[in-house]
């Protein structure tokens, strides 16, 4: 049993892995080809590639379960055992690794924006926040998002279902906003007092 990830976080660095889209249309993944069906049909690729994040020094990886959410599967717990067992299958040749399950955006705009409740968002967010818990992941990690209210969902759905630590990443503009405009501070506050266990960024200026 890992020591809980948490506590190594006060003591040491911990470094994720990379992308994950990028090197499965190297593998072949094709346009308009969603990648986290790759579990099922190419689980052996997808364990790969955590493998080879593992041992290039990651000691987090984070399940190929980005876009997986009602919105877009029609079945969405099927696609995260699998992705869960192939981050597990790579993570039991590293001992000490960590498995991230990864939650990225819905896809659709939250209201007054868009036409999504933040209740609906909340939903969604936490039926696959659930799979996490339930198939062995050691965090979340809601990541590249780019709406506040959004991203609050996200966490309250995290926090609700699951008692796993939350990291959060976000991405911003050239002028350091998202794109419905909170800065870098706003959003430190937020998350800060959603008591979400780390913040980042990513994918961003």
């Amino acid at each position: 049993m890992n020591t809980k990830i948490t506590e190594q976080l006060k003591t040491k660095r911990l470094f994720f892995d990379g992308g994950m889209g990028t090197l499965l249309q190297a593998a072949g993944l094709a346009p308009g080809e969603q990648p986290e069906t790759w579990t099922l049909t190419h689980s052996d690729v997808i364990t790969d590639i955590h493998r080879q994040y593992l041992a290039a020094g990651a000691n987090i990886i984070t399940t190929d379960t980005f876009g997986l959410n009602r919105f877009k599967f029609a079945e969405t717990e099927k696609y995260a055992k699998a992705a869960m067992e192939c981050a597990r299958a790579a993570a039991a040749d590293f001992p000490g690794s960590f498995v991230a399950y990864d939650i990225g955006p819905l896809g659709k705009l939250l209201e007054p924006i868009g036409d999504l409740s933040f209740e609906e968002a909340v939903s969604a967010f936490a039926e696959v926040a659930a799979y996490a818990e339930k198939y062995g992941a050691d965090l979340i990690l809601i990541e590249t998002m780019n709406d506040s209210f959004e991203t609050k969902a996200a966490v309250l759905a995290a926090k609700e279902t699951t008692n796993l630590p939350v990291f959060v990443t976000n991405v911003f503009d050239e002028n350091g906003k998202l794109m419905t405009g909170a800065d870098a501070r706003a959003m430190i506050a937020m998350l800060e007092g959603l008591r979400v266990d780390a913040i980042g960024m990513n994918c961003s200026l």
